[in-house]
């Protein structure tokens, strides 16, 4: 994605923070954040470039057997960078069962420094990790950007469990990094063909599970980061179907039960988002009748939690009956 395009998604989800954070702006956010996503930018495919896995493949085969051994004691930081350089390939056995898993395991083991925990977040935040691609139609750059944010949900997690290396400055950044992430990011793809999981719908809930138990973050930003969700799921023109309703239904759900605040906001983008279903009662494209029963299966996966605030059980009930 061109840098001055980037830059001014960015400068947009800014402005919006600091209208919410100073409490400027809370009602017209819905509005708000639907501007923004209309106006966003796109582009032309474009090629994407791959480094080549075979100068990886030894060393994931090395650390496995260590792993399986239970040997593995260190991963150096080179070995780290290698492996990271693949994040985004094709093959699921390199990027999924063999980035991804060694990086996990290897943090579940505690064999990651809190130094090495901090610099691969570092890296993993970087616009040209994160938004390498995202402004084109479907394409095989989603495998980096999706796993990326997979791996910080990951860092997270290991931050909350006592692993601690975030800052501050770390938070900051991330809060408006992943906003303008889940506005730009488009591909709802689940299982490719030969090349696996890209799943980024499904990362972005994990991600937005452990923001939304980030004790450090403002209300303003945990706010921030629904209204960007809720504005963006109902522009996608393209199906949800491989789990990312259910997993998201249980982000909302845990969001609405962390403060009215979230639960009024949640049940205003609901109201308004079938409002303007009922401005548009024929839908006559694909891309129409996609919306619609994307959204039918997160009201039905939200409808499936028994622990929702009663206010947003209520008006389920009422437009599931509505629906039939």
């Amino acid at each position: 994605m061109q840098a001055e395009k980037l830059k001014q998604v960015k400068d947009a989800v800014l402005k919006l923070r600091q209208q919410l954070r100073s409490g400027q702006l809370y009602q017209s956010l819905p509005i708000r954040m639907d501007g923004l996503v209309a106006q966003l930018p796109q582009t032309v495919t474009t090629t994407v470039t791959l480094p080549s896995d075979e100068e990886v493949l030894p060393l994931i085969t090395d650390l496995h057997e260590q792993l399986t051994k239970g040997t593995l004691t260190a991963i150096s930081d080179e070995q780290i960078r290698q492996l990271m350089a693949h994040i985004g390939s094709r093959n699921p056995r390199v990027r999924d069962q063999g980035v991804y898993y060694l990086l996990n395991e290897a943090l579940q083991q505690q064999v990651l420094t809190t130094q090495q925990l901090g610099d691969i977040f570092d890296q993993l935040i970087q616009d040209d990790v994160l938004f390498v691609h995202i402004d084109e139609p479907q394409n095989d750059a989603v495998y980096q950007r999706s796993f990326a944010v997979l791996l910080l949900s990951v860092l997270l997690y290991a931050d909350h469990a006592g692993l601690t290396f975030m800052t501050p400055a770390r938070l900051e950044l991330i809060v408006t990094q992943m906003t303008a992430y889940i506005l730009l990011e488009q591909d709802t793809r689940g299982f490719v063909g030969t090349t696996g999981w890209a799943h980024a719908y499904t990362h972005i809930g994990n991600i937005l599970d452990e923001l939304a138990d980030e004790s450090e973050l403002a209300r303003a930003d945990k706010l921030l980061l629904l209204a960007a969700l809720m504005s963006r799921y109902q522009t996608l023109t393209t199906p949800l179907i491989f789990g990312e309703p259910e997993r998201l239904s249980s982000y909302l759900t845990l969001i609405s039960n962390k403060d009215e605040l979230y639960c009024e906001y949640l049940l205003m983008a609901l109201k308004r988002w079938h409002q303007r279903l009922m401005a548009h009662r024929h839908p006559n494209s694909e891309a129409e009748w996609t919306q619609i029963f994307n959204r039918n299966r997160l009201l039905e996966a939200l409808a499936l939690h028994d622990d929702l605030p009663t206010a947003v059980v209520d008006y389920l009930d009422d437009e599931l009956e509505f629906l039939g």
